[in-house]
């Protein structure tokens, strides 16, 4: 958990912006046109998320994965990810860095401004709908290439 927090860090203070993501994932498409495109209204957010699906409080009020995001290269990210790295006792205790990352988010900001976004799953589908009987059929068409 905690290298994931380090890595992240260190490039986007090397002054890069950062496509995290788990393993795990798929790209049915490419996503980083999505997050260049300046004309996109996703390019006006510091750090974009893909939806986790967890409606609890624990994750609000952004149900951010930390499996997959995007973090832009500027000073409010920078200081995210530091503070961040400063709470390794925390994720120890939590056994999650999403839980203390969603703790971060939401009181940076209100403290920094940092304009956070959570991605549309149609967009930007994960486990969650996956998952979900409901979007079985949604998953489908994304894999067989109805849904693009």
């Amino acid at each position: 958990m905690y290298a994931k927090i380090v890595t992240v860090q260190l490039i986007n203070r090397m002054g890069y912006d950062v496509l995290f993501q788990d393993v795990d994932l798929v790209w049915y498409k490419n996503p980083l046109p999505f997050f260049h495109d300046k004309e996109n209204a996703a390019h006006n957010f510091d750090i974009l998320f893909q939806d986790d699906g967890a409606r609890s409080l624990r994750y609000a009020p952004y149900s951010a994965n930390t499996g997959f995001y995007y973090v832009r290269n500027n000073d409010k990210t920078k200081f995210l990810f530091r503070s961040l790295l400063f709470l390794g006792d925390m994720v120890l205790s939590m056994t999650s860095h999403q839980q203390a990352l969603a703790a971060l988010l939401d009181e940076h900001s209100s403290l920094t401004g940092l304009r956070v976004k959570t991605l549309s799953g149609s967009e930007f589908p994960g486990g969650y709908h996956y998952h979900r009987k409901k979007e079985i059929d949604f998953m489908r068409d994304i894999a067989t290439g109805k849904h693009t």
